[in-house]
């Protein structure tokens, strides 16, 4: 679904674009938690969101052959380095909106299609 359906995808971008699409389908998580569920996590809950990612990365790298071939315990450091770097788009310490997603990546189904990574990672929807 939105190109979404293999559970590969992410194997065919570029390293800093998976990287990117991985911390804001964390993002776009945390913000349906919150509007749809009215879960206050990582930021939403006023908390250190790294441990909620961390958790987050440990789901995505129990999935089989979801994260890309070149992933391992530096490229996830990398990762997590990027998700807190202050001056990026990609923040996990800074809140997101559906409308934000769409604007960011020129893309109206973008919010649809981290929504799809982010079921394959919790193997549930959001609520």
């Amino acid at each position: 679904m939105f190109g979404r359906s293999y559970d590969n995808y992410l194997h065919a971008l570029p390293e800093k674009e998976a990287f990117a699409q991985i911390i804001n389908c964390f993002r776009m998580r945390m913000e349906d938690e919150y509007v749809f569920a009215q879960k206050n996590i990582g930021v939403y809950g006023e908390e250190d969101p790294v441990p909620v990612f961390r958790r987050f990365l440990n789901l995505a790298e129990s999935r089989p052959g979801l994260l890309p071939p070149w992933w391992n315990a530096q490229k996830r450091r990398e990762c997590e380095r990027l998700s807190v770097k202050s001056n990026d788009w990609s923040n996990i310490h800074c809140t997101i909106e559906k409308s934000d997603i769409q604007e960011h990546y020129n893309n109206n189904m973008m919010p649809m299609m981290l929504r799809v990574l982010g079921e394959k990672i919790y193997g549930r929807g959001f609520v």
